[in-house]
């Protein structure tokens, strides 16, 4: 094959103009830059695309399970969205009276929680009541004020972006399950046409892992916010309801999450008195092993199996890249990986 000048193609190209291949690579380089400024522009959006991904693909289980009984799947996902619907506004119902009657309440107690700190010692070491309020007058400045109101005004913002996105999330995870069996069907016509058979058996396991793994993490949270919210109405631990649904939703982040929502109950237990803080810890740690030992093992036995080692390993490179996604993300993202490189890259190892 030869070009204009008669010469040899790949000659013709060996032997091009710098200008050209300079052109060549700044164009190159111009795209890159591009695409990572895209990428970090649009990094909102990706994270509630993937977020909402991997929701559709944990909810497309249930889904699955009721077309199997031979219900059409326009009906099944009408009866999970107004499922969803109708348990989110329970929990609202159930929460909301709660949290108004324990706000109250603390509103109440505000004097006697004053009152209680100005005759503690740890104020009295620093001077009483007086050198308190004298240091109190020179930290609330106008300028200090100000800024304070900022960083609420910056706070609410930044609130309702989160309800915001919160919502946009929901909305894109129903359309991904609407749409679920069509964007199999074009992810897998992206593959040569010999290999689309082993994509499909590899992609099939990846989405079923990453769905067991989310129905598994959900029940477990629910485990120990419903655990946790007896035990803090036994020993009477305020603000039991609000306290058990923030260890339900730390519960999903793993290995670390649990930790957090035990420490943030302790702490509202030691304003009770310092013995129900010590038995708030005896509590967690107790339920931690059995967590550990018994609950995660007999939920999840059916899902992802990782090691303690990966999981750590997971979650620490998730939280450096991708913050608290990446963390709720990375034990599902390496089981796929996992198991790509089990399908895929052991047999080719294994016949060289």
């Amino acid at each position: 094959m030869t070009d204009k000048t008669g010469l040899p193609l790949r000659r013709s190209l060996s032997q091009s103009p710098p200008l050209q291949a300079g052109v060549l690579f700044g164009l190159g380089l111009f795209v890159a830059i591009a695409l990572a400024w895209a990428v970090r522009e649009l990094g909102t959006v990706i994270t509630a695309l993937v977020v909402a991904t991997f929701l559709a693909v944990g909810l497309e289980r249930l889904i699955g399970s009721m077309t199997r009984r031979g219900m059409p799947r326009w009906l099944a996902l009408t009866v999970l969205i107004f499922g969803t619907v109708l348990v989110l506004c329970g929990g609202i119902a159930a929460i909301i009276p709660s949290l108004v009657r324990e706000t109250a309440e603390f509103v109440d107690n505000v004097p006697s929680y004053y009152t209680s700190i100005i005759n503690s010692k740890w104020v009295e070491q620093f001077g009483g009541e007086s050198a308190l309020l004298e240091n109190a007058k020179n930290v609330v400045t106008a300028e200090n004020i100000s800024k304070a109101l900022s960083g609420v005004a910056g706070a609410g913002a930044a609130a309702g972006s989160g309800v915001v996105w919160t919502f946009t999330t929901v909305i894109l995870t129903m359309f991904i399950l609407a749409g679920y069996a069509q964007l199999r069907r074009n992810a897998i016509r992206l593959v040569a046409a010999s290999k689309r058979d082993q994509t499909s058996r590899i992609l099939d396991g990846i989405l079923q892992q990453i769905g067991a793994y989310l129905i598994g993490a959900l029940s477990i949270a629910l485990v120990a916010g419903v655990s946790s919210w007896i035990f803090m109405m036994i020993v009477g631990i305020p603000y039991a309801t609000v306290l058990a649904l923030i260890v339900a939703l730390m519960d999903l982040i793993p290995q670390i999450g649990a930790t957090i929502g035990a420490v943030i109950v302790t702490l509202v237990a030691l304003t009770v008195s310092p013995m129900t803080a010590v038995a708030s810890i005896i509590f967690f740690v107790a339920y931690q092993q059995l967590e550990n030992w018994v609950v995660y093992p007999t939920v999840m036995r059916s899902a992802v199996k990782v090691s303690n080692l990966a999981s750590i390993v997971a979650v620490l490179v998730g939280a450096t890249l991708f913050g608290v996604v990446g963390v709720v993300l990375a034990v599902p993202i390496y089981a796929a990986i996992r198991l790509i490189g089990k399908e895929l890259v052991l047999p080719r190892l294994d016949a060289s």
